[in-house]
């Protein structure tokens, strides 16, 4: 069973809960109400993320728009770990896996990316690592995943408000590309499943090489 939780009225997953997710209030509620209904928890996928457009270089940010990114991109994990994985551990058997959505800029210096964003994203990073650390020995794994461009409307559009933009970006990714929601599900689907049960407090990149590229091919 799936269930999909958004600030607003969704349709994702087999059963929808609507809850703030920087509110911590409405996030202990919703693992509240999901484990009296289903009676318990397996894998928590964090995927709440921000991009603002008021979010540039640091020193031009206000301080508004870096504790809404910041609640976004990282608050609202901080929480779900916080509410969820006690009731991972309270299974029988405890265990489980807790997926949370990174960013590649999270391992990187970019010189156009939005800052509070990404550290807000290294933040993740950081968060996973000590809860996998901490957690190693409970049966509980905490892991991130690294996103890179996903081909998604949202995705998209953060490029179609700029015209030209996508093509400039396109030279620097090594596999030319955007990737695809399937490749992206596969790889979450990896790491809930026992197949990778040896992996923990670790970040994953899905970003086609981008960060490891140097050059480019012509």
């Amino acid at each position: 069973m799936v269930v999909g939780v958004d600030k607003v009225e969704h349709s994702a997953g087999e059963h929808v809960v609507q809850a703030d997710l920087a509110e911590e209030s409405q996030v202990e509620a919703m693992y509240e109400q999901v484990v009296r209904k289903y009676g318990r928890l397996d894998v928590i996928y964090n995927n709440l993320g921000l991009m603002d457009r008021d979010d540039h270089s640091a020193m031009d940010t206000s301080l508004d728009t870096w504790r809404r990114v910041r609640d976004a991109n990282l608050t609202s994990i901080f929480l779900s770990c916080k509410h969820g994985i006690r009731h991972l551990l309270n299974t029988d058997p405890a265990g489980g896996s807790v997926i949370n959505a990174a960013s590649f800029l999270a391992n990187i210096g970019a010189a156009t990316a939005q800052m509070a964003y990404a550290a807000a994203k290294a933040g993740v990073v950081q968060l996973t690592r000590d809860l996998g650390v901490h957690l190693a020995r409970s049966g509980v794994r905490v892991n991130a995943v690294l996103f890179g461009p996903i081909d998604t409307p949202s995705q998209r559009a953060v490029f179609e408000r700029n015209p030209g933009a996508l093509e400039k970006r396109l030279v620097h990714w090594p596999m030319g590309r955007f990737g695809s929601l399937e490749e992206a599900a596969g790889t979450l689907a990896f790491l809930a499943s026992d197949d990778s049960g040896f992996i923990t407090a670790a970040a994953l990149p899905l970003d086609g090489g981008i960060t490891e590229a140097f050059t480019v091919p012509q």
